[in-house]
């Protein structure tokens, strides 16, 4: 493929979310999902020509949404809160399982399956700063669910959880993304265990540059990052060297992900609201980019291109 190293993205639906985040591609139902943090619903894009794109099914569940995947058996797994959730097509609810964790403490933010179908479930405090301003690091954790409901806590001491992703042979490197520590940083990956070894820094940023998101890697192993407040989805080699830049309307991007009928859509997902205060306070966002975040045009939207590469879709929860 031709890969672009400027390229700019067009709104596909102006959705209007209020935290637009998690997109992932389910290729058996040919369709990106989507949440809404925030208010707390989960969302499908379907297009019958791969090129324009509108809003199918929403499933609003009211309470705050940390991700959503598809499930091998039908339906799909939504994480709200620290509850483990199984919803089907139409629009029931079980539950399927629930973090080891205090929900008036902390909640889920960002979630994907590996390879062999385990759940990975990220969680943050849902209030991070003191009342003097000071943020209360390392309230979060990373968790494995395993398709028979066993869950692992894989890393503890955690703040903002994030992106998450692994090489494309689903076997070596996982990638991930604590935005409190402004950086990426990158384990080896024991895939037979669902173990994390060896972690270092992927990427790390100057406080300004923007702030660590969700993340994708594609299928010649490169990573592709959302950089909250800067408009930009950035694409760095195995190295760690920037080899390509996307630029969307909004500065406010969370997510991305590959979708789309031959994987080489590039999905972005923003959010539609004035970024918190903390972004300037302690991260180094401009207070013009934390307002724009609210009024730039496509501000919520979720956009697409084609930077000329493909990515895998989502891999199904096996529970």
């Amino acid at each position: 493929m031709n890969m672009n190293t400027h390229i700019k993205a067009t709104l596909a639906i102006d959705v209007k979310n209020t935290i637009g985040e998690g997109p992932l591609w389910d290729a058996r139902g040919n369709r990106l999902l989507w949440c809404d943090n925030a208010l707390g619903i989960v969302q499908e894009a379907q297009s019958n020509n791969n090129i324009d794109w509108h809003i199918g099914r929403r499933w609003t569940l009211n309470r705050h949404i940390g991700g959503a995947v598809p499930r091998k058996n039908g339906g799909i797994i939504v994480v709200a809160g620290i509850d483990i959730l199984a919803l089907d097509g139409d629009g029931h609810i079980t539950q399927f399982a629930q973090l080891d964790a205090d929900p008036k403490k902390v909640r889920a933010n960002d979630v994907k399956c590996d390879a062999k179908g385990r759940l990975w479930v990220g969680t943050l405090g849902n209030d991070i700063l003191t009342s003097t301003g000071e943020v209360i690091e390392g309230q979060g954790a990373l968790y494995r669910i395993d398709p028979d409901g066993t869950i692992t806590t894989i890393l503890s001491h955690v703040t903002l959880s994030n992106g998450l992703d692994w090489s494309p042979d689903g076997t070596t490197s996982f990638y991930y993304v604590d935005s409190h520590t402004l950086a990426v940083d990158i384990f080896d990956f024991d895939a037979t265990e669902g173990t994390l070894h060896n972690r270092r820094c992927f990427k790390a940023f100057a406080k300004g540059e923007g702030i660590p998101n969700g993340l994708v890697v594609d299928h010649e192993g490169h990573v592709w990052l959302a950089l909250m407040g800067s408009g930009e989805i950035h694409r760095y080699s195995p190295a760690g060297e920037l080899i390509a830049k996307v630029r969307v309307s909004t500065p406010a991007v969370t997510s991305c992900t590959f979708g789309g009928v031959h994987g080489d859509n590039l999905f972005i997902t923003s959010a539609g609201r004035k970024l918190p205060d903390i972004t300037n306070n302690l991260y180094g966002l401009s207070q013009e980019v934390v307002e724009h975040s609210a009024t730039a045009p496509g501000a919520g939207g979720l956009f697409v291109c084609q930077p000329g590469v493909s990515g895998p879709a989502a891999t199904p929860f096996a529970g």
